[in-house]
């Protein structure tokens, strides 16, 4: 029996279709080419198929090779609301990344995040109408020779987002945490801390920091809400990789001053991913139970550009404590947990509503949490 489904070939270009869904995937390539959807020189160089339902993280199960589309039926790689892809493998510049959406980025005991500034006044303002970032991880290119850079964690804004980073971490007496990008200017040139007044010894404390602004004390964008831009836009020269590299760390804190009083923990770091730590966290729901609740999503090379962030001038409205006498050590035996991640922007809003109204079916709702962070 016959129902339809949808086939997008790189970036936007779509068509609708009806197969019976036991129909194979060689049989659906030569209707695709029949009907001019497809060339036949588009189909033997560039086009693959996406196992949209693929579990493993290898390339070759992600991308159908031609050599086996005979044995796959339509329904075993068809996505979300019968949306079938292809990626173009071609390009060595441009290229397609395919990844697993996920709405947190993780490294042993901390997690992160880029979203949208759903908070201070002005950055609501500029964002009516903007899509959450969208956030891939385990990600390859299309082109599986493609040598060089690695970008296992992407990020993809539309241009002149403002955005927020958010963080859960473990902690001892606290964390300490920074957000800066390999070349320009630290999201916080000196660390900013999530701390607490107890200490446990049922596993330690977990909490939430966000940060929505630079803290650069001292210069002139300092608390300056924090804005997504082409790297082209800056005169940087040459150097897009270095800026749009980013790396979120969070290590350990043993004691600090507040109000008069010395608060002190220094248990030890959890064994990286020990299960028993994580059902002991009952005072907030972590976000470790599943590394990634999409499908694999693909980002079209063509739609996006490099991207990094820079200060937007207007004062963000988050407020920040202050603790003394602070210690803590960023040696590796205190290191919670760091993310690397790269950043692209779309070229276009045009683009960005494709891609997402599309492509990826995202969930729209936006994620909204008042936390305090201390320096």
């Amino acid at each position: 029996m016959n129902k339809t489904f949808y086939f997008y070939k790189g970036d936007i270009d779509f068509t609708p279709f009806e197969f019976d869904d036991n129909t194979t995937l060689d049989q659906i390539r030569n209707n695709l080419i029949a009907s001019g959807f497809m060339t036949p020189s588009e189909s033997t160089d560039k086009f693959r198929f996406i196992n949209y339902q693929n579990t493993s993280l290898k390339y070759e199960d992600m991308v159908v090779g031609i050599g086996t589309e005979k044995y796959i039926p339509l329904r075993g790689v068809a996505g979300i609301n019968d949306q079938t892809y292809l990626t173009d493998v071609s390009p060595k510049k441009k290229t397609d990344f395919i990844g697993f959406s996920t709405d947190w980025w993780f490294d042993r005991y901390m997690s992160c995040r880029m979203r949208l500034n759903t908070t201070d006044t002005e950055a609501k303002n500029a964002n009516k109408g903007k899509f959450q970032p969208f956030m891939l991880t385990n990600v390859k290119t299309a082109d599986p020779d493609l040598p060089g850079q690695s970008f296992e964690n992407i990020v993809v804004c539309e241009k002149d987002s403002i955005i927020q980073f958010d963080i859960g971490s473990w902690a001892a007496a606290g964390y300490g945490y920074t957000i800066k990008p390999t070349s320009g200017s630290p999201i916080n040139s000196t660390p900013l801390y999530r701390t607490y007044t107890t200490c446990p010894k049922d596993g330690g404390n977990y909490g939430k920091s966000s940060l929505r602004c630079y803290f650069t004390k001292n210069e002139s964008q300092h608390q300056s809400t924090i804005k997504v831009v082409a790297t082209h836009t800056l005169d940087i020269g040459g150097k897009e990789l270095n800026y749009m590299k980013f790396s979120i760390r969070t290590w350990k804190v043993t004691e600090y001053k507040s109000g008069g009083k010395v608060y002190k923990c220094n248990l030890p770091l959890p064994v990286p991913y020990e299960k028993e730590f994580v059902a002991k966290s009952t005072s907030i729901e972590t976000p470790y139970t599943k590394l990634v609740n999409g499908d694999e999503s693909i980002i079209p090379g063509t739609t996006i550009e490099p991207g990094t962030t820079v200060p937007t001038g207007t004062q963000s409205e988050q407020n920040f404590g202050t603790i003394y006498n602070v210690k803590d050590s960023q040696s590796p035996e205190n290191i919670i947990g760091e993310v690397i991640f790269y950043v692209f922007v779309f070229k276009t809003k045009e683009d960005a509503d494709a891609v997402f109204g599309k492509m990826n079916d995202i969930d729209p709702s936006i994620w909204m949490e008042d936390e305090d962070n201390k320096e």
